[in-house]
């Protein structure tokens, strides 16, 4: 076969055979993983800003209180000798507590509005990152906007739910603090009841990254929404806890208290942050959804995105790529040169051209009266579907010539 000219090779890319494409393709979820990020980099910078620009609010909102806080710890001797300096506190009870407690409450009267506009960025970016694992086709911005139509209410009483939890928490963290301050003899009471609050927390986070993903993938009531994202937090919880610390990897880096990683932090947050979340947390619950739901959902598919070379629809899995199947035609030997294909001189003419066609008209020819004469020896033949059925198409085979050899003699 003659090599592709340059420019074909340009425009078309290298050759490349059937086993070194299959072997290229995802074969588990690590693989789908890195195999998204690594084809579509511009897309998921291009997904991460857009998401940020939806973000901006709630983020203004949280840098706001950051900044409040600084003032106070500036503004307040917390750390000063108290016997000492001008002005003279009467006392520092609490006082801090009491700070944290109005500050969070001022906060959260403005939050309603970040988690709104937040739930647009979230439901558009979950669902691109959606297509994405599913090894789709993916245009940003309109699909984007399209997992925004569809999307946004689940979404949004998913968050609206979670801040409740999470205002609720941080209050009582706060009331507690507080109490714990102004010597109370319950004090132990008070420490254990805010380290059960941090986990509620903690539940609730891993929750509600659930009932985002599920409720974009099903059609769901919210009170099953609840439940089963529930059961799934409680049922994982040590490899939930794995993933996401390891989307929140990039985020983490900015706290680490070292500059070097703050910058590297803030950095990777502005190019891939938000979409490098999104894209761990969807990989890894599309994993959790194939073990524990899709067998049971009607019609849903497993595996989507990931090459299977035993996949089959009976069992519900989605074939990524699918040999086509050749009807059972026989082709003739390529050691028979009974016909031969007329080779063209360095110096041509017209009259070589079609010398040339009419021996490739004689193959074609040639080939269809041998498919024509040994049709038959192809009806019932079955392909062999496993090594074991294999062997005894091997071994039948030598049979028949061990007869055939005896009968000649």
């Amino acid at each position: 076969m003659a090599k592709k000219g340059f420019m074909a090779r340009l425009i078309e890319g290298p050759e490349r055979s059937e086993t070194y494409a299959m072997s290229t393709l995802p074969t588990n979820r690590w693989e789908l993983g890195w195999d998204v990020f690594k084809t579509n980099k511009g897309k998921l910078c291009g997904l991460n800003l857009l998401t940020i620009v939806f973000m901006l609010p709630m983020l203004a909102l949280l840098l706001l209180r950051y900044m409040q806080k600084v003032v106070n710890v500036a503004t307040y001797p917390f750390t000063q000798n108290m016997g000492l300096g001008y002005p003279v506190y009467p006392t520092s009870a609490g006082l801090e507590s009491q700070l944290a407690l109005s500050l969070n409450i001022e906060t959260f009267k403005y939050i309603i509005l970040g988690v709104a506009v937040a739930a647009v960025a979230i439901s558009g970016g979950f669902y691109v990152m959606r297509n994405m694992v599913w090894a789709e086709g993916v245009m940003v911005t309109s699909d984007f906007f399209k997992g925004v139509k569809k999307n946004y209410f689940v979404v949004f009483f998913s968050l609206l739910l979670y801040t409740v939890v999470i205002v609720l928490s941080i209050l009582s963290i706060n009331m507690a603090s507080i109490m714990i301050a102004s010597n109370d003899q319950s004090t132990w009471l008070l420490v254990g009841a805010q380290v059960i609050t941090y986990i509620i927390m903690a539940v609730a986070t891993i929750m509600v990254l659930y009932m985002i993903t599920m409720g974009i993938n099903y059609r769901l009531k919210f009170r099953n929404l609840i439940r089963n994202a529930f059961i799934l937090t409680i049922a994982l919880i040590p490899t939930n806890i794995f993933f996401v610390l390891f989307a929140a990897v990039w985020f983490l880096l900015i706290f680490m208290g070292f500059q070097l990683f703050s910058v590297l932090g803030v950095v990777l947050c502005v190019i891939w942050g938000f979409s490098l979340f999104m894209l761990i947390w969807t990989n890894y619950s599309h994993w959790v959804f194939d073990k524990f739901i899709n067998d049971k959902v009607p019609g849903a598919k497993k595996n989507r995105g990931i090459y299977k070379t035993n996949a089959n629809e009976d069992d519900g899995e989605a074939i990524v790529i699918e040999k086509s199947k050749l009807a059972a035609k026989p082709i003739k030997p390529i050691t028979d040169y009974d016909v031969e294909l007329y080779e063209l001189p360095t110096s041509f003419s017209r009259k070589d051209l079609q010398k040339l066609e009419e021996t490739k008209e004689a193959m074609r020819r040639d080939s269809d009266q041998y498919a024509e004469d040994h049709k038959d020896d192809y009806l019932n033949k079955k392909e062999p579907e496993t090594i074991d059925d294999l062997m005894k198409a091997e071994t039948e085979t030598q049979n028949e010539k061990t007869e055939s050899g005896k009968d000649e003699e």
